[in-house]
């Protein structure tokens, strides 16, 4: 697919390419991981891959994802996106998603009683995403789970 034929899609090439990603919480690093976003030959469809993580502090275990994979969409007749996710746990979620404006965010409903989101603010220069994941039992009171900071890697 020629993406210049749906502009909306072109938001997205700012994610194209090699991160690491850093998860922390109070200044702690968590895990550090690579993720590689890629557009899916000639479909509109962007794929997100995140490697095994190449630093996890014990207590994390099991509540990080050991590798992941997403896919990223747009509706062209709404300009939303929508995100589907997988990961080594046997995870598998579906997120509403925005991106635009250096803006990024994901929001999902896994349960009726865990909400789920993230928000992430792109670097002017496109180079670091630093977000938060939050969680939340009722939708409307909030606590960060973790934060997460994408580091674009050159080369």
């Amino acid at each position: 697919m020629d993406r210049s034929l749906n502009p909306g899609l072109g938001r997205l090439d700012v994610l194209v390419g090699a991160w690491e990603i850093t998860a922390s919480t109070d200044g702690r690093v968590l895990s550090t991981a690579r993720a590689t976003f890629a557009w899916l030959g000639d479909s509109g469809f962007l794929g997100q891959r995140v490697d095994a993580p190449s630093f996890l502090v014990p207590e994390w275990v099991g509540a990080a994802p050991l590798g992941s994979h997403a896919m990223i969409g747009l509706d062209d007749h709404t300009d939303t996106f929508v995100m589907l996710y997988s990961d080594a746990r046997g995870v598998c979620r579906t997120y509403a998603m925005t991106f635009g404006a250096g803006r990024w965010t994901l929001a999902g409903r896994p349960g009726d009683d865990f909400h789920q989101r993230f928000a992430g603010q792109v670097s002017d220069d496109g180079s670091t995403i630093d977000a938060r994941w939050e969680a939340s039992p009722d939708g409307e009171t909030w606590d960060t789970d973790f934060d997460v900071t994408y580091r674009r890697l050159v080369g």
